[in-house]
């Protein structure tokens, strides 16, 4: 190669050396730092889930907030199997495998009291991180706190109602008794002429049925687990007692199914669609949906009604029926607080709440619970507000899962008919005394 040609190649490569590099400088802005640039991290969040169909309804959510966002939102999905003790496990190891987990209100006390999940108050009351008339707190049926710090935002709400064939019982029944009287007429070992085999049916299996199926009996009894304020316990209170004695009580006269134990969502709903049961209570609000959308020849005559109570002596009726809620709450490990916050805000907001609740969620919203073209498709929507006017929590303590498992035990025994409620509930009140005096230490 001649040296002009030489020469020649040398200033045109550094011509177009200059152009890459100037080009390069518009496209990155002169004020910026190209370093910054380069390490910067992506915008992208992972979110800990149980399967289910909560989680099938959230997954709508995730285009249109990265639309608007430019944030990447992963679920990292686990079974209902092991799920509580993942989470426990990896929350409490301070793992940063996830940014938000989602928990069960039950759940916050324990990992807030541990610091393995971060307070939200600074977030929600900081107007360039949350519009204040967005998030509307006021607006929610419950937001869930410890030591007065808000740590959880709900999703999604649940409650208990009466299931009842309604060509069988034009009327539900308003009471416990009133209750008792219809499952021993409709219970074919009590009445061989009944149409049902049984009277009345409930889940009972564990985890996460028995003692929540039980408290909406418990509390309408005028019995509770303990007082969470005080941490008195009083399972084994008169009101308590005699909740436990009704239940065993349905049990010994074969009024309901004496393998309650195995009974679980599913087999209590397809009991109700294949006409083999006339009630079930207490009964999860979300099996409504799942009955009308069947091909049951029963769906039409399946109605719900609110959760029975016990008449007072002024013969009003007192109706307590479980609620709960499923939340979202951020890791205290994660690496990406302000972008899990900007989900936790959209997936429990009012805009990201209609999207889930038109994917099949129940909002935990008054305003999306009462808005009229919701509840034309979701009719069950006005009797979840209905129950929410009475419907209470579990404890939030501490040792929560070490007080459902003693709870669970007892309840066992009596649905065994291995004790006396008197009995078993005496047991589980000396163990959860002794809980609570290790967790106060």
């Amino acid at each position: 190669m001649s040296r002009w040609k030489f020469n020649r190649l040398i200033i045109i490569s550094f011509i177009l050396l200059l152009v890459w590099a100037f080009s390069g400088l518009i496209l990155l802005d002169l004020d910026t730092d190209v370093t910054a640039v380069l390490q910067e991290p992506s915008k992208r969040i992972k979110v800990l889930i149980r399967t289910g169909t909560e989680s099938a309804a959230l997954r709508q959510l995730l285009t249109p907030f990265e639309k608007e966002t430019g944030i990447k939102v992963d679920f990292v999905e686990l079974g209902r199997e092991g799920y509580f003790t993942f989470v426990g496990t990896q929350l409490l190891a301070g793992s940063d495998d996830f940014d938000i987990v989602f928990v069960p209100n039950t759940s916050i006390a324990q990992f807030a009291s541990a610091k393995a999940i971060v307070p939200l108050d600074n977030y929600i009351y900081q107007a360039q991180r949350t519009d204040p008339e967005g998030m509307d707190l006021n607006d929610f049926l419950a937001v869930y706190k410890y030591q007065d710090s808000i740590y959880a935002l709900p999703t999604d709400i649940s409650t208990h109602f009466l299931y009842y064939r309604s060509d069988l019982i034009p009327n539900p029944p308003e009471t416990w008794d009133e209750v008792y009287e219809l499952a021993r007429n409709f219970s074919q070992l009590e009445n061989q002429q009944s149409p049902t085999k049984w009277g009345l049916v409930m889940p009972a299996i564990v985890p996460e049925e028995r003692s929540k199926i039980f408290a909406s009996l418990l509390w309408s009894f005028g019995g509770d687990f303990l007082d969470e304020d005080s941490g008195e316990v009083l399972l084994d209170s008169k009101s308590s007692i005699q909740a436990g004695d009704y239940l065993a009580r349905l049990i010994r006269e074969k009024i309901i199914p004496d393998d309650l134990l195995s009974w679980d969502f599913v087999k209590t709903r397809d009991a109700l669609l294949s006409g083999e049961v006339a009630m079930a209570a207490p009964y999860w609000n979300s099996s409504y949906p799942m009955i009308k959308s069947s091909d049951s020849r029963y769906k039409d005559v399946i109605k719900v009604a609110l959760l029975p109570g016990m008449r007072d002596e002024q013969g009003v009726v007192k109706h307590i029926p479980f609620q709960h809620g499923w939340t979202m709450a951020m890791n205290s490990s994660s690496n990406n607080k302000d972008l899990a916050w900007k989900f936790i805000d959209y997936s429990t907001g009012k805009r990201g709440g209609r999207i889930y609740t038109l994917a099949g969620g129940v909002p935990a919203r008054r305003s999306l619970l009462s808005d009229p073209n919701l509840q034309e498709k979701r009719p069950d929507f006005a009797l979840i507000l209905d129950s929410m006017k009475w419907a209470k929590n579990e404890p939030s303590i501490t040792y929560y899962p070490a007080m459902v498992d003693t709870v669970e035990r007892a309840l066992a025994k009596i649905v065994t008919l291995y004790e006396e409620p008197k009995d078993a509930f005496r047991e589980a009140a000396i163990e959860l005394r002794r809980l609570g005096a290790r967790a106060n230490k």
